[in-house]
């Protein structure tokens, strides 16, 4: 073999054993990423598990029967009617409270105004719009909403703190239109 082929054949079995190398570091990273994912995840499972926890604990205080959604939205009807039932897409028009669970009232429709939304289409909290379309026009009820339907770890910047989980007394005035 010439000295140019032992160079080359080197070369080669050095770029394979870097690549090896390379391959084995690269799985330790995917592996530790992995890992990292698994912690927070179930991390997150257990914040969950209290807050919930907190509001069943809250809602039962209060002596509230109410229904759990499978996103663990929870409802309480006051007021039933006959009115027609809200569907994604309509306009309505909300009287509505919102206290955190301390009895904190951050806002209301007294100082606010009456809150006028797309349901499906609006930046309001998912569990507020969720809870809307369990309603008919007319009708009133009691939403706890938790966080992570709500405004998530970093609150609303304004008087709602991260983390919350949200009182609603709400009553759905009007259906004012539906949205193509």
């Amino acid at each position: 073999m010439t000295i140019e082929k032992y160079i080359l054949t080197g070369l080669f079995l050095l770029a394979g054993c870097g690549d090896a190398g390379r391959t084995v570091e690269n799985n330790n990273t995917v592996a530790s990423a992995n890992r990292q994912k698994e912690i927070l995840m179930e991390h997150n499972r257990l914040l969950i598990a209290e807050e919930m926890n907190r509001i069943e604990a809250y809602t039962q205080r209060m002596g509230w029967n109410m229904d759990t959604t499978s996103t663990g939205l929870k409802v309480m009807l006051l007021d039933s009617t006959e009115g027609r039932l809200a569907r994604l897409m309509d306009r309505v028009s909300v009287t509505y409270t919102l206290s955190l669970l301390d009895g904190t009232r951050c806002y209301s429709s007294d100082s606010t105004g009456t809150l006028e939304l797309i349901i499906g289409q609006s930046v309001e909290p998912a569990g507020l719009q969720q809870g809307l379309l369990r309603l008919r026009e007319g009708e009133s009820a009691l939403f706890v909403v938790p966080s992570y339907l709500a405004f998530g770890i970093t609150g609303d910047g304004q008087c709602i703190p991260g983390s919350s989980s949200l009182v609603y007394q709400v009553r759905l005035d009007t259906i004012i239109e539906r949205q193509p």
